[in-house]
C-alpha cells in the first residue's frame, strides 16, 4: 500500500517544500495536497514537479464542500460543483486520482427521502471525477453520537454507502476507516465484504480509540495513532489489507489530541512519529 503524508489531517505545520522532503525521509509514497494550492494553478503545477522530483506523488483531491451535509443547500451544491469541476480538471493535471466524501448517519429527512437526495447528488458528483479519472469513494461514519444526532437514522456501514454508490450507477466506491467499523459495528463480515470489494475501495484510514471508552462512547473527532491505545487492532485489519489484492493508498487519521499536539510539534519529530505508527503496523505484517 502506498503510505500518504497529509498535514492537514494530521495538523502538522509546515510549508510543503519543508514538509515534503521529511515525507521522503520517513518513507511516505505520497502526500496531501495543501489547503489553497488547488485555487493557484501555476503553483500547483510547480508544487508537482518538486515532489515528483523527490518521488513522491499526491494524496486525494480535497472537495470544495461536504457536499452531503444537509445545510449545504441547493445553490450551494451547485456552486461548489463548479469549483469541483475546476479543481478535477487541475488534480488529473497533477496525477491526482483519488477523492472521497463522508455520508452522515442521520438525517431531518425520512430514510426513503434521504436516500433518493444522496443518489442525486451523487449522479451529478460522480459525472466530475469519472471524467477526469478520479477515483471516487464513500466513508461510513459509525460514532453512536453521530448516529444520534438527527431524528432519523441513515446508513453507517460499507454495505449502506454502497447501496446509494449502486443506486447512481455503481461508479462510486468506499473508504474503510479503522475508527469508523470499530464505532460503527465491529462486526468481522463489514470487515470481509471490504476485503472482497478491494476493486472499489479508494483508501483506508487508519487511527485508534480513546482507552477508558466504550465504543458508543467514543467521540468522532477524538481519537489515537494506530495501535498507540490498543483498543482497535490496527495491526491485524492492516495485515489482512497488506494480503490483498488492494495497492492502493492508506492515512493515518488521528484526531484529538494528537492533532492539537503536532500543531505545536516540530514538522520532523511529527512525523518521524507518524513514521512510527506504521512500524507499529508493519511490525508483524511479514510471516
Amino acid at each position: 500500500m502506498k503510505k500518504i503524508l497529509d498535514a492537514n489531517l494530521l495538523g502538522i505545520k509546515g510549508e510543503l517544500s519543508e514538509l515534503a522532503p521529511l515525507a521522503k525521509v520517513n518513507g511516505f509514497d505520497a502526500i496531501g495536497v495543501p489547503a489553497g494550492l488547488l485555487d493557484n494553478p501555476t503553483a500547483a503545477i510547480e508544487a508537482t514537479k518538486m515532489i515528483e522530483s523527490l518521488g513522491l506523488s499526491w494524496g486525494l483531491l480535497p472537495t470544495p464542500t461536504d457536499f452531503f451535509a444537509e445545510n449545504v443547500d441547493e445553490n450551494a451544491f451547485e456552486k461548489a460543483l463548479e469549483t469541483l469541476k475546476r479543481w478535477a480538471a487541475l488534480g488529473e493535471e497533477m496525477g491526482i486520482t483519488r477523492s472521497y466524501n463522508h455520508i452522515w448517519p442521520a438525517s431531518h429527512r425520512p430514510f426513503k427521502e434521504n436516500f433518493a437526495w444522496h443518489v442525486e447528488r451523487l449522479q451529478k458528483l460522480q459525472q466530475v471525477f469519472q471524467d477526469h479519472g478520479i477515483a471516487y469513494g464513500f466513508e461510513a461514519l459509525g460514532p453512536r453520537e453521530l448516529r444520534e444526532m438527527a431524528p432519523h437514522p441513515f446508513v453507517h456501514t460499507l454495505a449502506g454507502v454502497l447501496a446509494i454508490a449502486d443506486a447512481a450507477g455503481g461508479y462510486t466506491g468506499f473508504i474503510f476507516d479503522t475508527f469508523h467499523w470499530y464505532t460503527g459495528s465491529r462486526r468481522p463480515d463489514d470487515l470481509y465484504f471490504a476485503l472482497q470489494n478491494t476493486h472499489r475501495l479508494v483508501n483506508i484510514h487508519l487511527n485508534d480509540g480513546i482507552a477508558g471508552r466504550t465504543p458508543d462512547e467514543q467521540k468522532d473527532l477524538e481519537r489515537a495513532l494506530p495501535m498507540e491505545t490498543g483498543v482497535i487492532d490496527s495491526r491485524s485489519i492492516y495485515r489482512l489489507f497488506e494480503k490483498s489484492p488492494y495497492t492502493g493508498t492508506c492515512v493515518l487519521e488521528p484526531m484529538m489530541p494528537t492533532t492539537t499536539r503536532f500543531a505545536v510539534t516540530p514538522a520532523a519529530a511529527a512525523i518521524a512519529e507518524c513514521r512510527a505508527a506504521f512500524d507499529r503496523l508493519e511490525s508483524e505484517v511479514a510471516e
